[in-house]
């Protein structure tokens, strides 16, 4: 039996698993959420409504079938720098409320309601132009999208 041979054989088999283990090393780990990166999600279901809300931003609703009716609102700057948004949904009637606000550079939400399916949804926004949220545009749409 070759010595040689029998280390030649050794490396090939290893040098596949040290292959594999440094490409583990090389895979990206994903950072934690910025509120200030561009969206990554959305809303599931097929948009249904669209309200101005400023120049600037405007208002999303989303329906889906899903889980006994899933509303779904979002309120979307259309500038790129950071602002202050703020999305409210209420399904009325049930006391069930979700809001989302902070400093964002594309949309505030999503804000997701289920069971919707023969009630309305109340919505709330709010965006300013800048990062202040004491100038803002406010906007309320009261039982609407009624399923």
């Amino acid at each position: 039996m070759n010595i040689k041979r029998i280390a030649s054989n050794s490396a090939l088999v290893a040098t596949p698993v040290a292959i594999a283990l440094a490409a583990t090393l090389l895979i990206p780990t994903p950072a934690a959420a910025d509120p200030l990166a561009p969206p990554t999600g959305g809303c599931p279901g097929t948009r249904v409504g669209t309200y101005s809300l400023s120049t600037s931003s405007h208002i999303e609703i989303y329906y889906s079938p899903a889980q006994g009716g899933t509303n779904c609102v979002k309120t979307v700057s259309s500038k790129t720098s950071a602002r202050y948004l703020y999305a409210q949904a209420a399904l009325v009637g049930t006391g069930q409320v979700n809001s989302d606000e902070g400093l964002y550079r594309s949309y505030a939400g999503p804000i997701i309601l289920t069971g919707t399916d023969g009630r309305c949804i109340s919505v709330a926004a709010k965006a300013s132009p800048n990062t202040n949220p004491a100038e803002v545009t406010r906007r309320s749409l009261d039982a609407l999208h009624c399923g």
